[in-house]
């Protein structure tokens, strides 16, 4: 029995809209390096230096005198979008064992399944570059468990501070990992804040603007650190030791911001479900596979608060 009936692999829409829309873990890393689509599967980008930008360069002209000029200098990074796929054969002795109609679901739960694999990838590689970026780092005043001390309102706003005098002053998010961020809103620097305020807790709305940032990206993937068949293993992706306040911005790198995905949109994208027929052994086949690369693109448009 039979889904796909040709051995050639084939898009398949509706499976690539449910891949796409189905709500499964709350992932972060395409909200801190969002997709962008390429043309180009590789190449070089340009990176404007931060002492580039903010310069007081424009003197006064006298009649008969030329304008005060600047050179702009420019350096490079790359960029190779890789492929990642998985396939998962459904055997005909199953699926002969599901009803006409959950023939579908069957294809469309295998493909949820995968997608969430190659998710979980993106999200390990996108805490991989911004841990890697390069970005400022400073020192918390106290970590979040010593509630008496820990002073992130004063550690978070100075960030900000630090960011606006880099030249960036839109789109700044805290980017925290949700067992940290559940910390800090138990020590005492918050806790009076909120209990002064008559609630028992805040939004993230409203935690954003005391904080002085535009939004709360808070961090809670997880990922099954055992290997296959052994027993569930849940790690943490994000660092619970450390965070960052950055400029998170999508569309052209023209916009600033801290990252992006570029997707390679010739292989489809961030996400493409494909399926397929095969006889050995006799099964449908459901393939799903994104082809990106995680870069930054300005270490100075981020701070990164350690010992937390």
């Amino acid at each position: 029995m039979s889904v796909f009936a040709s051995a050639n692999a084939d898009f398949s829409p509706i499976i690539s809209q449910a891949v796409n829309e189905v709500d499964r873990q709350a992932f972060a890393g395409q909200r801190i390096l969002p997709v962008v689509p390429t043309g180009t599967s590789k190449g070089k980008y340009v990176k404007i230096e931060a002492n580039q930008f903010d310069n007081d360069l424009a003197k006064p002209r006298a009649p008969g005198s030329n304008f005060a000029s600047a050179s702009q200098e420019y350096t490079s990074a790359s960029f190779d979008c890789e492929e990642y796929g998985l396939e998962v054969s459904i055997d005909d002795l199953e699926l002969a064992i599901a009803a006409d109609d959950a023939l579908l679901d069957v294809a469309v739960v295998t493909a949820n399944q995968i997608a969430d694999d190659l998710a979980i990838g993106h999200e390990i590689r996108c805490a991989a570059s911004v841990a890697g970026a390069g970005m400022n780092a400073t020192a918390a005043t106290a970590a979040m468990s010593v509630v008496a001390t820990a002073t992130p309102i004063a550690d978070i706003s100075n960030a900000v501070l630090r960011l606006n005098a880099a030249g960036i002053f839109r789109g700044i998010s805290l980017v925290m990992e949700a067992s940290l961020y559940a910390e800090m809103t138990q020590c005492d620097d918050m806790r009076t804040l909120i209990n002064g305020s008559g609630q028992t807790f805040w939004s993230t709305d409203q935690v954003s603007k005391v904080l002085g940032v535009d939004e709360v990206i808070i961090c809670n993937t997880r990922y099954n650190a055992a290997k296959k068949g052994q027993s569930r293993s849940a790690s943490k992706i994000w660092p619970d030791d450390a965070y960052y306040v950055a400029q998170i911005s999508g569309g052209p790198f023209s916009n600033g911001g801290l990252g992006r995905t570029l997707a390679y949109t010739a292989r489809g994208g961030v996400y493409v479900a494909e399926t397929f027929r095969t006889e050995q052994p006799p099964a449908s086949v459901v393939r799903v596979r994104q082809n990106v690369d995680e870069v930054i693109i300005n270490a100075n448009a981020g701070e990164e608060i350690t010992g937390a």
